[in-house]
């Protein structure tokens, strides 16, 4: 569920690292054989998921300063997450970690260069950005929610989820 849209640019990039934080939240304590299981969002593992965050994110880097000019942008979303899949789903753990964190920085790095009026008042540039970010995070925490009651030991899981 899309989750509402901020008024300011301040409030885009707190809603960005809430989001981050509860998504990170629910995997801090996965053991790295967990990782690579299957369930997170249908067949993918959390890396799968990480690495289709990290692609994402990329992409809208690459996208954004098309949409800055005034250009129509074709998103074939299921096409593209399949290609990212295939590319990306024999990498290592390390690999995927490492990437997410580096493209989410570039990318908040390239957003906060942006002002107010182009970041949120453009729904095109809006729309790339949020679903790059806190809104394409909020899609993966349901499931990953699931996956982790399977796959953390039931102290973790009274922590995390207060049961």
């Amino acid at each position: 569920m899309a989750k509402r849209k901020p008024k300011t640019t301040t409030e885009f990039f707190e809603c960005e690292c809430t989001t981050w934080e509860e998504l990170n939240a629910l995997v801090a304590d996965l053991p790295d054989a967990a990782w690579v299981q299957p369930g997170a969002a249908g067949d993918w593992s959390p890396k799968d998921v990480w690495a289709h965050l990290a692609a994402l994110m990329k992409e809208t880097r690459r996208v954004m300063p098309l949409l800055l000019r005034g250009e129509r942008v074709s998103a074939r979303i299921q096409e593209f997450n399949r290609a990212q899949h295939e590319r990306d789903c024999n990498l290592p753990l390390g690999t995927v970690r490492r990437r997410v964190e580096r493209e989410r920085q570039s990318l908040l790095t390239f957003l906060k260069k942006m002002s107010e009026e182009e970041l949120l008042r453009d729904r095109r540039i809006y729309t790339w950005a949020s679903y790059a970010t806190y809104n394409h995070y909020a899609e993966h925490v349901e499931g990953l929610k699931r996956f982790c009651r399977l796959h953390l030991p039931f102290i973790h899981r009274r922590i995390l989820f207060r049961q």
